[in-house]
């Protein structure tokens, strides 16, 4: 008989150990889980930032490009001069001309670095090209003359991690975490007016980013 209570004993506390280990391995589960989605939530937030950070950079690019524009031609710098610079080209998205530096009297507007505020850990810079319109007869020129006054601004907005700090505090950019590429077509004779894009024409490279890539 007292055998029998002895193995009983026994029995119920082999069921409440397997009880309770199975419990803990649901728990531990779960809270493998939860931190999963955590972290997949933070590191979407994060992107969402960057993203928004390059694109707000590449808006204050075309505003400043839009400015320079107006000045160069105000000056007798026409749409011709800048779309035959020297500086190196660059490939855009969706095909179309390459994007040639934006110099102004010798101003190269060359990932211009945007102030941040303190504590900060990434820097947030900008680059402009411009091309001839798609529209232009000009382009079967050699080399491409703009005949309508109008050009295309595109503008590279990039997210970098801060490497150092620069000359009058600007911080020096590191490793490129994000890009957004804006363009738009400007008219050179109207000081900021943009031009609207006609139908069926081919916007390459306008409103494109990615994450952590080169343009």
């Amino acid at each position: 008989m007292r055998g029998r209570r002895i193995s009983r004993a026994r029995s119920t506390r082999g069921g409440a150990l397997l009880i309770v280990l199975l419990v803990v391995l649901v728990l531990t589960i779960v809270g493998l889980g939860v931190a999963y989605f955590t972290q997949l939530e933070d590191q979407s937030s994060g992107n969402i930032r960057l993203a928004k950070t390059a694109f707000y950079a590449g808006e204050t690019g075309l505003r400043t490009g839009e400015a320079a524009l107006t000045q160069a031609n105000a000056i007798g710098i026409g749409g011709s001069d800048v779309i035959q610079g020297t500086g190196t080209p660059i490939s855009l998205p969706g095909g179309g001309a390459q994007g040639i530096p934006l110099d102004v009297s010798g101003t190269l507007y060359d990932r211009v670095v945007l102030r941040s505020g303190s504590g900060t850990s990434d820097v947030a810079t900008y680059s402009l090209y411009v091309r001839n319109n798609a529209e232009d007869p000009g382009n079967s020129a050699s080399p491409i003359v703009d005949t309508d006054k109008i050009v295309n601004l595109i503008s590279v907005g990039q997210v970098w991690t801060v490497a150092s700090t620069g000359v009058g505090g600007l911080q020096v950019p590191g490793r490129l975490l994000a890009t957004k590429i804006l363009e738009e077509q400007i008219r050179l004779g109207t000081p900021g007016e943009s031009v609207a894009p006609q139908e069926g024409v081919n916007e390459s490279g306008t409103n494109t980013g990615q994450i952590g890539g080169n343009p």
